[in-house]
């Protein structure tokens, strides 16, 4: 009788642990899927919170070392900010804080000129070159020209790089990474 119940006894005990352990593992599975995505426009506040202001020269949603993150640039006087904001958390992943060197001079400078193309209708053109979605746009000067640098994700998992003229809305070049 002893033995039937101290069996019995080791039988509760270990099925308990089991559940347990199965509710633990489950509930950590149903709480990553529940988490949240933080939106772009949240991303840039919390950036410019951290700066206390400033200017967004540029935002990307990119994954760096398997983590989805905002990478935000920011300008305020002679300071540029890089800030990497987790995207399911809203958690700023690193900061760093830099002065401004010549070469950021001349691009500030190359901004403020207004190119006769729109940033929409080189995106439609760089699109017409490489079908996909377009994840990143810069305008630089190559060469003495304003260019207008257009990333594009390809439907086979490829990034193309198409650089359309600001001036005349000719495409210049277009490169396609495997």
């Amino acid at each position: 009788m002893k033995v039937i119940t101290t069996v019995l006894a080791s039988a509760v005990l270990v099925g308990g642990l089991g559940a347990s352990a199965y509710a633990m593992t489950d509930q950590s599975k149903s709480s990553t899927k529940t988490q949240t995505t933080i939106e772009e426009t949240q991303a840039k506040d919390i950036a410019l919170q951290k700066t206390d202001g400033g200017d967004i020269t540029n935002i990307q949603l990119a994954v760096d070392d398997g983590v989805k993150q905002y990478e935000v640039d920011i300008t305020k006087g002679n300071k540029e900010y890089d800030v990497d904001i987790d995207s399911s958390s809203g958690k700023i992943i690193e900061f760093d804080e830099d002065q401004k060197d010549d070469d950021d001079e001349k691009e500030e400078n190359l901004q403020n000129i207004s190119p006769a193309v729109s940033l929409d209708q080189a995106i439609k053109t760089a699109l017409k070159s490489a079908k996909g979605t377009v994840n990143e746009t810069d305008l630089d000067q190559e060469n003495s020209r304003l260019v207008y640098e257009i990333e594009i994700d390809t439907a086979d998992k490829r990034e193309a790089t198409v650089s359309v003229d600001a001036k005349n809305g000719d495409v210049i070049s277009v490169e396609i990474d495997d």
